[in-house]
């Protein structure tokens, strides 16, 4: 009983991507990323991307079927990448986190428009389904694991994190499109309360230590 129990889970894991499939999607938004660097997303063409991975059209087609594809992809990899360096696996749920998240959202959303300035078009959507997505896992990380009392009965966590990952993503947008933009850390400082209100957290604490920066590479 054991046995088959240890075999049916083991068949429910997910199989290990092959190292070549790995390698060559690490290729594909290296050279993206690296042209992203250079010139705007609109100007990128897939001859571009394949060029300077040194792979031709046929591959990239096996792994993206166009470049807004791979621009999913790669902002994905780009925010999880960020949220990590800035919110290492086990940092602790508390109001200077959160901050951090706001901030961090704020910034990539920033430096996402430098590479892709308006009219975003296509890009809009894709880029607020992704990065919601990676807001609202550590948000439901976070409510699941601490249970806060100020959460109602009736809101389950994943539903908490939801209406918070919807608020954080709209208070960026809005910073974005500020006319006289103030600093990203005196904004973040004024929405907060807003963000833990959502969240119905009235255990923690709405106090920003001083000079709180969100560092990022």
């Amino acid at each position: 009983m054991l046995l088959k129990q240890a075999q049916d889970e083991k068949s429910e894991r997910p199989r290990k991507e092959d190292p070549r499939v790995t390698r060559t999607r690490q290729l594909l938004l290296q050279a993206f990323q690296a042209l992203m660097n250079e010139k705007s997303f609109q100007s990128i063409t897939v001859q571009d991307i394949t060029e300077r991975a040194t792979v031709n059209r046929v591959t990239f087609y096996a792994h993206f079927q166009d470049k807004y594809a791979l621009l999913e992809y790669t902002i994905r990899e780009m925010i999880q990448q960020r949220l990590k360096s800035q919110l290492p696996e086990g940092s602790d749920y508390c109001s200077e986190n959160l901050a951090r998240l706001i901030q961090t959202v704020c910034e990539f959303l920033d430096e996402m428009g430098r590479h892709c300035p308006p009219p975003y078009g296509q890009l809009e959507p894709l880029m607020e389904k992704q990065i919601k997505a990676e807001i609202y896992e550590i948000l439901r990380g976070w409510l699941a694991e601490k249970s806060p009392d100020g959460l109602p009965d009736r809101t389950k966590p994943e539903q908490a994190a939801m209406v918070a990952s919807w608020a954080i993503y709209g208070a960026a947008t809005q910073w974005l499109q500020q006319e006289r933009r103030e600093p990203v850390e005196a904004y973040v400082e004024g929405v907060l309360p807003l963000i833990l209100g959502s969240l119905q957290l009235t255990s923690v604490s709405t106090a920003i230590p001083a000079g709180h920066t969100a560092e990022h590479n």
